[in-house]
């Protein structure tokens, strides 16, 4: 693995492991003021109660690297779920012992676009062995994070090619996003981006907030939208919008069968040293 890949465990090991190894040193952090409590780099040292925190689980995290070069996949994904049920999804279990495949190709990459309609994407999700109800679920992650301009920019002028905005766009979202997305970028100007849910205490939260702007209109992406065009998604949608308890529980279960999904084990694969690399083209394996 290359350093930088080190470092990124380490960095994220520090935040998510850093409050329980020392739950002694909690009790500084309580009586903080609100600003002052979020932990990030050199919490503890700003504070003078564990100043060799961040050197210790270093140096732990090494160790572990050390006797387990497989141990960085199996950390980004529990970090993962950890980051997803801290925000407020539901917690679900997380079963390691995967592998990489042997082969890797770009031509391979398979993501569908965030602009796909309705009938695409259920095609999608079809064939990879997931269902209408793992669709408008799964989809439900986009009540947190961002979206590039470019990838709305048809819905907001020229939808289909028709000059005109998405007619399934609400006119204040359309208005509201127009101001963040120009039609046009300048000279050397940076596509911006825009938060997929707008109320400031949701940015990044997962809540059911993503069902009820597509009740109203105010989906950010296209593919979110197109929920209401198939009878099954949008009785779906309906019910995660009155239950953020059946979203929860919904959303658990599709998960978990998505990531249960043409999963390698033993020796129909190998753990990779570079996740960038399969182990047969990586120059530093001898």
């Amino acid at each position: 693995m290359k350093r930088e890949g080190f470092n990124l465990v380490v960095i994220s090991l520090l935040a998510a492991l850093g409050l329980s190894l020392y739950v002694g040193q909690m009790h500084a952090a309580v009586t903080m003021p609100p600003e002052a409590r979020p932990l990030k780099r050199h919490f503890y040292k700003k504070l003078n109660t564990c100043d060799y925190l961040e050197v210790y689980v270093k140096h732990q995290v090494k160790l572990w690297w050390d006797q387990d070069k497989s141990i960085t996949g199996k950390l980004l994904k529990l970090l993962y779920a950890d980051c997803m049920v801290n925000a407020g999804a539901p917690s679900y279990p997380v079963f390691l012992g995967r592998r990489d495949g042997f082969d890797s190709n770009a031509a391979w990459v398979d993501l569908p676009s965030p602009g796909i309609s309705i009938q695409q994407g259920l095609a999608y999700f079809q064939s990879k062995g997931l269902d209408q109800q793992d669709y408008a679920t799964l989809l439900g992650a986009h009540t947190l994070g961002k979206a590039h301009c470019a990838y709305i920019r048809d819905r907001l002028y020229n939808f289909r090619n028709s000059g005109k905005p998405d007619p399934s766009m609400s006119k204040a979202s359309l208005d509201k996003l127009r101001k963040q997305c120009p039609q046009t970028l300048r000279k050397g100007q940076k596509d911006p981006t825009v938060f997929l849910t707008d109320k400031n205490r949701e940015r990044y939260r997962f809540t059911n907030t993503y069902y009820s702007n597509v009740l109203s209109h105010d989906s950010v992406l296209g593919v979110d939208q197109q929920l209401l065009n198939n009878y099954n998604t949008t009785q779906l949608v309906l019910e995660y919008a009155g239950s953020f308890e059946n979203l929860k529980k919904g959303f658990a279960l599709s998960i978990s069968r998505m990531g249960s999904r043409k999963v390698l084990t033993g020796e129909q694969g190998e753990i990779r040293q570079n996740c960038r690399l399969t182990n047969k083209n990586n120059p530093k394996i001898k």
